[in-house]
C-alpha cells in the first residue's frame, strides 16, 4: 500500500521546537536530553544542540489504518521505549515485484533507546538486521545483503525503491542507506545542520547529511572528521552519527556506545570493530532508465522531467508495452505519466520544504503482462532538488 505525500506546515503538525532558553510549559526532564510533556498522549522532546524538539507526533499516526498508531512511546528510568509497527508511513514501491519477491508486513517491534548513551572501549559491529530506528518506526540495516556482500554498491547492489528502502524475506522494510522519504521535523536546506532522523540501538542520534551551512559530513577533515562509526561529537550536540549518502557505510559502521542488548536478536555475543566496505565490481541491476532530465528542481514548483528507457530489450527484461502505473523520485511520486517509445515524461510537484542538494534515485513500475506483480526498473543518484 503507498501513502500519499502531503505537504503540512511542521510547526502545525510536529509540534513547536523552542530554545535551551525558553523550555516549553510543563516539560519534564527524564533523563539525559529527553524531556516529556505529561498528557492524555504524553509528547516527547529531544534537545537537539539549542532547541527542544518533538520528533514523533507526526510519525505517532495510524498510517495503514488497522487502529495502530505507526509509533508508541514511553519511558522508564533507564530507556525511552518505542513500539513500532516498522510500516513506511511514506510512497513506497508495491512489493512484490520484479526487483524484490518479498512483502511489506506490519511488524511488532519493541526497542529500548538508553535515556543517557555512554562510549564503549571499544566498537560493536553492527550486526545483520536491525541496528538502529528511524524517527518513523522503520529500522536501519548495516550495509550488506543477505551473503555479506555491500547492498548499495557493487555487484551485490540491492533493488531499493527511491525512498531507499525495501522488504527482507519476513516482510521488514527497512533502510540500507539514507533514507530520503523520512520526514524530520525541520527541512534540510543545507543551510545548517541537519536535523534527527533516527537514532542507533546504543542510544546516540543520527543526522541528516550537512554538518553547517553547505557542507556534508562526509567531506570533514582533521579533528571534525566522522570517525569509522560514522560519528563525531561537539560542544552542542555530544556524540552523534550523519547519514553519509554516496559513502561506506552510508548509515553507521559500528556503535561507539554501549549497546542495548534487547534490541538485537542475534547470537550473544557481540564483534568488535567497524564493518569494512567490500563493494567489487559493477553492479548488476538492469541499466534500462538511461537518463533522467532535468537533473534538478526548485522547490515550491511544478516541473516536467523526462526518463529515456534503454531502445535495446534484446540483452535486458523487455519494457512492457504501455506508460508506467507509478512513477517516483526520492519521496516524489508523479502526475501525469506519458509514454512516447522509449520516452516516459511526468510532471513533479516539490514541495517548499523539500530537502536540498542530496542526489536521490528514482524508480518506474509497470504492470507485468502475466500477471506477477510490477515490472521495476531503477537508476540511483540521479535527481537533487535546489533552492
Amino acid at each position: 500500500m503507498r501513502f500519499l505525500y502531503r505537504v503540512i506546515a511542521f510547526s502545525m503538525v510536529l509540534g513547536s521546537a523552542a530554545y535551551a532558553d525558553d523550555v516549553p510549559a510543563g516539560l519534564q526532564p527524564i533523563g539525559g536530553r529527553w524531556f516529556v510533556k505529561a498528557g492524555e498522549k504524553p509528547v516527547y522532546y529531544y534537545r537537539d544542540a539549542q532547541r527542544y524538539v518533538d520528533l514523533f507526533s507526526y510519525h505517532t499516526k495510524d498510517s495503514n489504518k488497522d487502529g495502530i498508531d505507526n509509533v508508541r512511546l514511553s519511558h522508564d528510568s533507564q530507556f525511552l521505549m518505542m513500539d513500532s509497527q516498522g510500516y513506511p508511513n511514506h510512497p513506497t514501491a508495491v512489493f512484490p515485484n520484479t526487483g524484490n519477491p518479498n512483502t511489506i508486513r506490519v511488524q511488532n517491534f519493541h526497542f529500548k533507546l538508553p535515556l543517557v548513551p555512554k562510549k564503549a572501549d571499544t566498537i560493536t559491529r553492527v550486526p545483520m538486521g536491525p541496528i538502529g530506528t528511524a524517527i518513523n518506526g522503520v529500522v536501519f540495516f548495516n550495509p550488506f545483503e543477505m551473503g555479506g556482500m555491500n547492498a548499495v554498491e557493487g555487484y551485490s547492489e540491492v533493488w531499493l525503491d527511491s525512498c531507499c528502502g525495501h522488504p527482507q524475506q519476513s516482510g521488514v522494510y527497512h533502510y540500507h542507506k539514507y533514507p530520503s522519504c523520512v520526514k524530520s521535523p525541520f527541512p534540510d536546506d543545507g543551510k545548517q545542520h541537519s536535523p534527527i532522523l533516527g537514532f542507533a540501538f546504543d542510544g546516540y542520534p543520527l543526522y541528516g547529511p550537512y554538518e553547517e551551512s553547505g557542507v556534508m559530513a562526509r567531506d570533514l577533515k582533521g579533528n571534525r572528521a566522522l570517525d569509522v562509526c560514522n560519528g563525531h561529537e561537539d560542544a552542542e550536540r555530544g556524540y552523534h552519527y550523519h547519514v553519509t549518502p554516496g559513502r561506506f557505510p552510508y548509515i553507521i559502521g559500528g556503535y561507539a556506545g554501549v549497546v542495548e542488548r534487547s534490541n538485537i536478536h542475534g547470537p550473544p555475543r557481540s564483534q568488535v570493530g567497524a564493518i569494512e566496505n567490500n563493494a567489487e565490481g559493477e553492479s548488476r541491476l538492469e541499466k534500462v532508465i538511461t537518463t533522467v532530465r532535468p537533473g534538478t528542481a526548485s522547490r515550491g514548483k511544478t516541473h516536467t522531467i523526462q526518463f529515456a528507457l534503454h531502445p535495446d530489450n534484446a540483452r535486458r527484461p523487455p519494457v512492457p508495452d504501455g506508460k508506467p502505473i507509478w512513477v517516483q523520485i526520492g519521496p516524489f511520486d508523479a502526475a501525469n505519466i506519458v509514454r512516447q517509445g522509449n520516452m516516459v515524461t511526468a510532471e513533479f510537484t516539490i514541495p517548499d520544504d523539500a530537502a536540498v542538494g542530496v542526489l536521490l534515485d528514482c524508480h518506474l513500475e509497470f504492470e507485468d503482462p502475466r500477471g506477477r506483480g510490477s515490472v521495476v526498473f531503477k537508476k540511483n543518484d540521479v535527481f537533487r532538488v535546489v533552492e
